[in-house]
């Protein structure tokens, strides 16, 4: 009876081990329920698996995320002695088994350093030296390392930075470890994140993995990834693959014609693919063929146009996406918003002419055929044509008339794009605008001879997309618009009163004439309306109708108290059935002086809430209810290392003139806080000074749930065994 006691007890406590072992262990792959709703890099990265299996350095990357939510820079490494890797030494390595399966399952197999180079070590699978002989391995891995130490390392360096980057040398070993593989399912090379950290599966290197019979262009692409990482954990796919792909041009390796094949053959007659979604969501993944042609593109228009440094800051920017681009060319002397930078590429890829414009509409180093829709007669109407956020519609024009209006239906929710490039006896001209109601625009030129007319889906300002928002086709609309041949209309005269500083703004005795110096008035069937459009960009920001009088000819007289704190361009638009024109009137430069206060609180009695009261002064201010009803107050929390935790909107109190909060729950914070207010008006955002710093009482739940390391696996193991031991002697 006593020796079944044992043998029960010890199932018991063996079964309840190993349960609490299988429970450590659920996290090293990408776990289905539980992780879709852990966070949003756990489900990129299952979705991912499903769609596109064979793009493993995505996939890795995402879930290295989700399990590092918060990777932190410039912390220091674990204490490794540097490595003395040293020829024809064998070592294991951690591997991904197959990528035919998920979670992916890590295995140790053995490989051989075959050479050695000045920044490199190239080990080969010991399988692999097996199969194809030691010869022959040894011949392989001294040719990759021979093109990684002329080519890839200096060239990939030089554009996209050095390899250990903000992350900082995981082994105190500069070199970097390129381990030969026998990958399958169609998987040519990959970098896994994975080994930028210690960690049970981690060969604590940086290191890139290639198969045996691929191109030296997938270690150009690969190391690349290993680059980016250790700048931006979390970079845009759609920047990251486009800076890989670019390695492949820097470095010559799998292009014909300076064109990646997925630029030539997919891209170039897919255009309306949005550049700022990546659509794995397509079933298996295909449609990310057309993604990496884009990127590409785009990137190396960027790399041509504004130099190596552009690209390198944008590497080391850690600001996602459109913003990341704009702060990189910000860094590099230019000032230039992210909009206007994608119509000039958009256009550049169709009128492929860098000799006029700054060289801004050509490629001096590439030639590529992009599809078009070809409109051979005017007047026309056309119908739902596909336009897609930050993808292209484009129509060319074959020996169109000297004067054509250009009127599409607005787009249902957010603004469209517009590039026309006008090619007639004097050459090139490209105007471009942003708009979202009642657009008309107008092409012009003596004897033209081409068009061509570019559309896109857009934002008015820098596109802002979540990392978990940034894959499939973004939004779709369908725009209709027609083409009509008219005559010139233009403004002979008009006066204007604007001061800076001064919100009123009046414009009169405009007098419009048409092509036989006729006046327009309000019974010639032409509308007039003043447009004022951001100075050094291609967004509309408002277009007002005129008014016609006898007295006064064409006027306006509006208060520009509403409008942003920018400086604008200002013209004014005439449009018929079959006349239009447009005329310059002048730059105006709009003012907003806004100076927050500092914030003053109270903190409720146990600690854990607080009350707050903010307030601004604003000069120039015609209505005050106006700017209490327009502007967005925020409070902002701080921690005590100035990170912004929380934020908490605020209301105006017309009783008091302040804006106040109710009591603010802060029961789940614990330590020193101080708070900033945040106005937000007329679209620019001003910050108060710190206020006194506050101890807050709260009791924080935890953050992470308990997870059993392998060491508290064999810790349990070694309990159990005593506790059996214990029971068997006492038994006896």
């Amino acid at each position: 009876m006593n020796k079944r006691i044992n043998r029960i007890t010890y199932f018991s406590i063996s079964l309840a081990i190993i349960v609490l072992l299988g429970s450590s262990y659920t996290t090293l792959g990408i776990d289905t329920e539980v992780n879709t709703v852990q966070n949003d890099y756990a489900k990129i990265a299952y979705d991912l698996f499903k769609s596109d299996p064979t793009n493993p350095t995505q996939i890795l990357k995402y879930k290295y995320l989700s399990e590092n939510p918060q990777p932190v820079y410039d912390l220091p490494k674990f204490s490794v002695p540097v490595k003395t890797d040293v020829i024809d030494e064998v070592q294991d390595f951690w591997i991904i088994d197959s990528f035919l399966s998920t979670p992916y399952l890590y295995v140790e197999k053995s490989a051989k350093l075959l050479a050695i180079g000045a920044n490199s070590y190239v080990y080969v699978l010991s399988s692999l030296i097996t199969s194809e002989g030691l010869s022959n391995a040894r011949a392989k891995a001294e040719n990759w390392r021979d093109e990684f130490e002329t080519k890839i390392y200096p060239n990939d360096i030089l554009y996209f930075g050095d390899p250990d980057g903000y992350l900082g040398d995981i082994d105190g070993d500069y070199h970097v470890t390129i381990l030969i593989s026998d990958l399958d399912g169609g998987v040519a090379g990959y970098f896994d994140p994975n080994n930028e950290s210690p960690g049970t599966t981690s060969n604590t290197r940086e290191m890139v993995y290639v198969d045996y019979f691929t191109t030296y262009g997938v270690l150009a692409h690969e190391f690349q990834h290993l680059i980016h990482f250790n700048y931006d954990v979390d970079e845009f796919w759609w920047i990251d693959e486009g800076c890989a792909e670019l390695a492949k041009y820097l470095n010559g390796y799998d292009i014909l014609n300076n064109l990646t094949v997925f630029a030539r053959d997919y891209f170039a007659h897919n255009i309306d693919d949005s550049l700022l979604y990546w659509n794995y969501e397509s079933l298996g993944g295909k449609d990310v063929r057309i993604d990496y042609g884009g990127a590409y593109l785009f990137l190396f228009y960027l790399a041509e146009k504004y130099g190596v440094d552009a690209v390198t800051f944008l590497v080391n920017e850690t600001a996602g996406g459109a913003f990341g681009v704009e702060n990189a060319l910000a860094n590099v002397g230019y000032t230039i918003e992210f909009n206007d930078l994608f119509l000039n590429w958009a256009t550049a890829l169709y009128v492929d002419d860098a000799s006029f414009g700054g060289g801004l509409y050509g490629f001096n180093n590439l030639d590529i055929m992009m599809d078009y829709e070809l409109i051979s007669t005017v007047p026309t109407s056309e119908f739902n044509k596909l336009n897609r956020f930050y993808g292209l519609y484009v129509a060319k024009l074959n020996s169109p008339p000297d004067y054509l209006m250009f009127e599409p239906t607005d787009p249902a929710s957010t603004y469209l794009g517009m590039s026309f490039a006008v090619h007639d006896m004097n050459g090139w001209t490209v105007t471009k605008s942003i708009q979202n109601t009642d657009i008309v625009e107008f092409l012009n030129g003596t004897l033209v001879d081409e068009v061509f007319i570019i559309t896109s889906l857009m934002t008015a300002t820098t596109p802002i997309i979540s990392t978990g928002s940034q894959f499939g086709l973004g939004a779709t609309d369908y725009i209709d618009f027609t083409l009509l041949p008219g005559s010139p209309l233009t403004v002979d005269s008009l006066s204007y009163n604007y001061v800076s500083g001064n919100w009123n703004f009046s414009l009169y005795n405009v007098v419009i004439l048409d092509e036989n110096s006729t006046p327009i008035t309000d019974s010639s069937g032409v509308d007039v309306y003043v447009q004022f459009q951001f100075d050094g960009s291609s967004t509309i920001y408002s277009i007002l109708a005129m008014n016609y009088s006898v007295s006064l000819d064409w006027y306006i007289t509006l208060s520009l108290q509403s409008f942003d704190e920018a400086t604008y361009d200002v013209s004014i638009i005439a449009s018929g059935s079959s006349q239009y024109g447009e005329s310059a009137v002048d730059l105006i430069n709009i003012d907003h002086i806004l100076a927050v206060e500092e914030p003053s609180f109270t903190l409720n009695g146990e600690s854990t809430g607080i009350y707050v009261r903010g307030n601004a002064s604003y000069t120039q201010l015609d209505s005050w209810s106006s700017f209490s009803e327009n502007v967005l107050v925020m409070i902002l929390l701080y921690d005590s290392q100035g990170v912004t935790v929380d934020a908490f909107s605020m209301l105006y109190n017309p009783s008091t003139n302040d804006w106040e909060s109710g009591l603010i729950d802060l029961s789940m914070y614990l330590g020193d806080y101080h708070i900033k207010v945040s106005f937000r008006y007329a679209g620019r955002t001003v910050k108060s000074v710190d206020s006194d710093t506050f101890a807050i009482e709260g009791n924080p739940l935890p953050t992470t749930s308990l997870d059993f390391s392998f060491w508290m696996g064999l810790i349990i193991i070694g309990i159990g065994i005593s506790i059996v031991t214990i029971i068997r002697r006492r038994r006896r």
